[in-house]
């Protein structure tokens, strides 16, 4: 679930334990002590789809084997969220990197009771056009992904989601736009995965390329109310500039074709491309988007970002143009929670045509 977090972000108490790692003689056949980077903290929150809201965050940082320099840090971690809304978010991730790489797995389940707001399909929908709705979710990702070349992985994705019936406005937009998923179901499918990660790290990279495209079947005969696909490209490439310096690149396309429920369909906004605009603002089969963004470290844990991005969707790749693209733009300062692991806190401020936010999330948005 992304969510765009607005106005405050208070840290009301924090606690973090790092053991720090002692230097490995060449002859020692013993492995050496886990490092241990536990962080807890409640927050506050305002932001364009929450109103205020508060919650908890847990997570734990490790490594299988501490000896292993050259793989990066595995986490795990718990959120909880509950609006004045009455939005309810449970969100429970990992991602374990095992002994030198060979492996990864990753894992995502949530739950969400989300008071949420739809302006129907389309690139060019109508700002005053906003309709209110409510739907209850549960939502389950495994994936696992094996090595087979330098930095080459191949995998498997499996994705299911149970949606609630849809509590909207009768005889609004998605009845007269005849809305697929409006009365709820199941989502059940499958497909492959394909990655290339040369990033020197998981949290904040500073030099490197993640590319990783998936295709994600869903059929009747795997459980799912509806029968249709999903492919999806995901680009990013990091240049470091200076020592203190890096510039981000992304770009993404989504495509989905069949019977596809209107909570899979591709959309534009959110915390992490095209901040500033509310998340599913803009909502077709067909998404493509691009953002950069530079970083700069400044004093002691402080940071700063400048970024820029468009995008847009369409009902299919044939319908997308240049005059349709849509732009945001801001910047952001960043505090290292974890010096060693590189861990931000990031707090952004996109803007938008008709809409601004801030954005304060753990981690970097790409």
């Amino acid at each position: 679930m992304k969510l765009s977090l607005v106005i405050a972000l208070l840290l009301t108490s924090s606690f973090s334990v790092y053991s720090q790692q002692p230097t490995l003689a060449p002859d020692s056949l013993h492995p050496l002590p886990q490092p241990k980077n536990l962080l807890v903290f409640p927050f506050v929150v305002r932001s364009l789809e929450t109103d205020w809201g508060f919650g908890g965050i847990a997570a734990r940082f490790f490594k299988p084997q501490t000896y292993d320099t050259a793989t990066r840090t595995s986490d795990v971690n718990l959120l909880a969220l509950y609006t004045l809304k009455k939005q309810l978010i449970i969100v429970f991730n990992s991602t374990i990197f095992f002994p030198h790489e060979d492996r990864i797995a990753r894992f995502q389940a949530s739950y969400s009771y989300f008071p949420d707001k739809f302006w129907g399909l389309g690139n060019h929908t109508h700002f005053e056009a906003e309709e209110p709705f409510t739907e209850k979710q549960f939502f389950i990702n495994p994936q696992f992904l094996q090595r087979i070349h330098r930095k080459l992985y191949i995998g498997l994705t499996y994705e299911f989601q149970h949606s609630g019936p849809v509590d909207y406005r009768q005889g609004g937009l998605f009845d007269k736009q005849n809305i697929t998923g409006r009365y709820g179901g199941n989502t059940s499918g499958i497909g492959p995965i394909i990655s290339w990660d040369t990033r020197n790290n998981a949290y904040s990279p500073d030099h490197g390329i993640f590319a990783e495209m998936q295709y994600v079947w869903f059929h009747r005969s795997l459980g799912s109310n509806f029968a249709f696909q999903l492919f999806s490209l995901d680009f990013r490439k990091y240049i470091r500039l200076s020592g203190k310096s890096v510039l981000a690149l992304q770009g993404i396309t989504g495509l989905t074709w069949g019977n596809t429920p209107f909570r899979k369909l591709e959309e534009l906004g959110g915390s992490d491309m095209m901040r500033g605009y509310y998340a599913g603002r803009f909502t077709d089969k067909c998404l493509t988007a691009y953002q950069a963004e530079y970083r700069r470290f400044l004093f002691w844990r402080i940071g700063m970002v400048a970024f820029a991005a468009t995008g847009e969707v369409s009902k299919d790749p044939a319908h997308f143009e240049l005059d349709g693209l849509h732009y945001t733009y801001g910047g952001g300062l960043r505090f290292m929670l974890s010096k060693e692991e590189k861990l931000n806190l990031r707090v952004d401020y996109g803007m938008a045509r008709h809409s601004t936010a801030f954005n304060v999330q753990l981690r970097e948005a790409f």
